[in-house]
């Protein structure tokens, strides 16, 4: 494909769907907001944005300079317009399975923030729907493309660690929601998924990323919201076994926290990494390698890439989107986190076995899948 893939952001007044569509519109450097300054991208252009909100749709189009973008306030009709080759979704959780099959019905190339789904009959129903598909899809597990997961998947691989045994990753932030109407949504569990689909999905999305394996049974306990008024439990407790013997150990709350953490631990027989995203920069990574002859000390240059913050705009969302418009445009499959690709679909049966287990008072749940 010569010409530049031609995008719409659906959801174009949420913070989420700006930073995409930076990523979208502009190259790696990104956007300067106060500025309102940035180069280009040359592989893709914003040429649609797309929602209810007339008047933030077009402050949004000027504010991120957009000026060539048409605005539909019906999705309908701009799947229906032919000015856009793929979409962006990021629109309130309980609407993006009906959204994404819609997309893909219509032929267009689809990048999904997540979560896959907020029930686990929709997940069924995305899932079906992309049977057979050729078109490139991604769901935006953004953690996956920061340079810290990148260099530790690496050394797992080489065995750095030995024969891995446990990987303990948790997630706790406390998302923004009630302080605006726009956000209310995020409270009720029909419209969000609950704490798991929402947020917690990132910490069993690196833990499957890291160990690479199919997972085999869960374990899930969980404790009602301490703060806010969530209709649905915000603590989880995730206990998954996998196939090669691995245990992940996956905790989250999306109520509360000191602030954004996203810390990991990964325990082999030959060494051992801890990241703890409160430290300073220089001692954020700890680790220790027998096969490497290292021992246990900071590693102060590992990764430029740190888990370490709530803000969108200091994501990895160019990379992400970027990575979603070279694949459209080759028209490849994403193999890493392609709507059906295995680790999208491992994590999508951990989400909806880990509400099984807390409806069953933590039981147990087998999982079969590949």
């Amino acid at each position: 494909m010569s010409e530049k893939l031609r995008v719409g952001i659906v959801g174009a007044s949420g913070w989420m769907a700006g930073a995409l569509a930076v990523g979208v519109e502009y190259d790696a450097a990104g956007y300067d907001t106060e500025k309102r300054s940035g180069n280009k991208n040359g592989q893709s252009v914003v040429t649609a944005l797309c929602d209810l909100n007339a008047p933030v749709m077009d402050k949004v189009r000027d504010e991120l300079g957009l000026g060539q973008a048409k605005c539909f306030t019906s999705y309908t009709e701009m799947l229906a317009s032919d000015v856009v080759d793929a979409v962006v979704i990021a629109v309130p959780n309980h609407l993006h399975v009906p959204l994404s099959i819609q997309a893909l019905e219509s032929g267009k190339h689809l990048f999904l923030e997540k979560p896959y789904a907020t029930t686990r009959e929709g997940s069924h129903k995305l899932t079906a729907a992309l049977e057979g598909c050729s078109l490139t899809t991604k769901l935006d597990y953004i953690m996956v493309h920061y340079d810290e997961q990148e260099k530790l998947r690496q050394l797992i691989e080489q065995r750095a660690f030995g024969e891995l045994a446990s990987i303990h990753f948790t997630y706790r932030h406390p998302i923004q929601a009630g302080q605006s109407e726009g956000q209310k949504w995020k409270l009720s569990r029909e419209k969000s998924g609950g704490a798991v689909p929402m947020g917690i999905c990132h910490a069993i999305a690196q833990t499957v990323f890291l160990i690479g394996e199919s997972p085999e049974s869960v374990i899930c306990q969980t404790r009602a919201p301490k703060i806010r008024e969530f209709d649905y439990h915000t603590q989880i407790d995730l206990m998954i076994t996998f196939a090669n013997g691995v245990v992940g150990l996956v905790q989250g709350n999306i109520d509360f926290a000191e602030k954004y953490d996203a810390r990991h631990t990964v325990i082999g027989t030959g060494g051992q990494f801890d990241y703890t995203p409160h430290n300073p920069l220089e001692s954020r990574v700890s680790w220790s390698s027998k096969a490497l002859g290292r021992k246990y000390s900071t590693d102060p240059t590992f990764a430029k890439h740190h888990l370490d913050s709530g803000d969108v705009w200091k994501h990895q969302c160019s990379r992400t989107i970027q990575d979603f418009v070279a694949l459209a445009r080759e028209g490849k499959k994403d193999s890493l986190l392609g709507l059906d690709s295995p680790l999208v679909q491992r994590v999508e049966a951990i989400i909806w076995a880990a509400e099984e287990s807390a409806a069953k008072g933590s039981q147990p749940v087998a999982l079969t899948v590949g």
